[in-house]
């Protein structure tokens, strides 16, 4: 057995070996090396010249989507112009201040065309619409007054066709003032002869020169071409009033015919009396024509058909007018199938054509083709405009309505005139 001394020298060993642990574990949970205990630091500086100052937590602001303040109006105007006005602001949190926003567009909605105001106003003439333009923003904003000297051709962007005048918006940024947006009002009457669309809005009446219409039934025919080439010498149109089964024989003929100006209609498929048949019968007649004409011309003809013989009854008109057509009849009839002769029918056409007539003629007799080559040059001669019988209609009595009877105008029975 070991000594008693063995043992104390043991137990004595183990606290040395303990205690130094302890020392080692404390020195290196304050970041010392083992060897050198680290620096304690004061929790607070004495000298505050030399305190840090706390970062600031920077929070960003997201912007704001924009938002428009707008107006809009729009205005129809002699049933065929329409025009659009929008203006406004726009704000956004990147922008400094509210942008203006100003559009305007005019449409023709006869010919889908959008009009410039090139197509308004006579440019030649824009000093004077200019001048306006200073006279109407002066009175409606006296304040304006300073700006005036600066006005040009861009003042006119925005604009529109009112009932009563060219009404132009001004939009803050067209100059540096603060009078916000400026509507003024630029009347017709005014404009005068810089206004060019006076006629269009129906100012005033156009002169015009006194209108008769030639038709031409139970074509197209052998003589037709030649009655076009008549025509066309001489500036004139014509209606045509054509059997449904024969124009597929001369497509070129009714082709050119429309490209002249003229028009072509329909005379029923193969000249049947429409009194004699039922409402079935007429129905086909009529749409059966009217596709061959149009699968030739590649348009749809007027909704008016000239009825064989021009008979017809309440069944007729009826039919008609279910369908929506009008007919088409005359105020002179100088019955060419008849008098196959010339001189007869340049003289009843001539001794009775007044302003509005229209005129039967058929373009499958010579006599009818010899008698055109004389009576177009005279009518024109006379002051005549050569029409259609859709012009002529549409000058003295509007819109054609379905079922509507339309023969023209006509002197008094037993009225002639002496143009010799």
């Amino acid at each position: 057995m070991r000594s008693k001394f063995f043992w104390l020298a043991v137990l004595g060993f183990a606290i040395l070996v303990g205690v130094i642990s302890c020392v080692a574990s404390d020195t290196t949970a304050r970041g010392g090396s083992g060897s050198s205990p680290a620096p304690i630091l004061p929790d607070v500086y004495e000298d505050e010249e030399h305190e840090p100052e706390p970062e600031e937590e920077i929070e960003e602001t997201p912007l704001k989507p924009g938002e428009l303040d707008l107006q809009s109006d729009s205005v129809f105007v002699a049933e065929r112009y329409v025009g659009f006005l929008t203006w406004g602001y726009f704000t956004h949190s990147a922008a400094p201040a509210p942008v203006a926003f100003a559009e305007s567009s005019v449409l023709d909605t006869l010919t889908g065309n959008e009009l410039s105001i090139e197509n308004i106003l006579d440019i030649d003439k824009l000093e004077s619409a200019l001048a306006l333009l200073a006279e109407a923003l002066l009175a409606h904003a006296p304040e304006a007054a300073p700006y005036l000297h600066m006005i040009e051709k861009n003042w006119l962007a925005n604009f529109v066709l009112d009932h009563y005048g060219l009404r132009v918006l001004l939009a803050p940024d067209i100059a540096p003032w603060d009078l916000g947006f400026v509507s003024v009002l630029l009347s017709y009457e005014d404009l005068d002869d810089a206004f060019l669309l006076s006629i269009e809005l129906g100012l005033y009446e156009p002169r015009r020169r006194p209108m008769v219409a030639l038709t031409f039934d139970d074509g197209p025919g052998p003589y037709t071409d030649r009655i076009l080439d008549v025509l066309e010498e001489h500036g004139g149109r014509a209606t045509f009033c054509v059997l449904g089964n024969r124009v597929h024989y001369h497509p070129d003929t009714l082709r050119r015919a429309v490209s002249l100006g003229s028009e072509i209609v329909g005379h029923s498929w193969d000249h049947a009396d429409f009194s004699r048949l039922g409402a079935y019968a007429i129905t086909s007649q009529i749409t059966r024509t009217t596709d061959a004409i149009t699968e030739i011309i590649g348009y749809p003809p007027p909704t008016i058909y000239r009825a064989p013989f021009g008979l017809t009854n309440t069944r007729v008109i009826n039919t008609s007018r279910d369908l929506g057509y009008s007919l088409l009849h005359w105020s002179i009839d100088p019955q060419d199938w008849a008098h196959r002769d010339a001189d007869w029918i340049y003289d009843f056409i001539i001794n009775r054509a007044i302003d509005g007539s229209i005129i039967l003629l058929h373009d499958i007799h010579t006599s009818t083709m010899e008698a055109v080559e004389r009576v177009v040059p005279r009518l024109i001669a006379e002051g005549f405009e050569l029409v259609t019988a859709s012009e002529v209609i549409a000058y003295f009595y509007g819109e054609l309505e379905p079922g509507e009877t339309y023969e023209g105008n006509r002197l008094p029975w037993g009225v002639y005139v002496n143009r010799d």
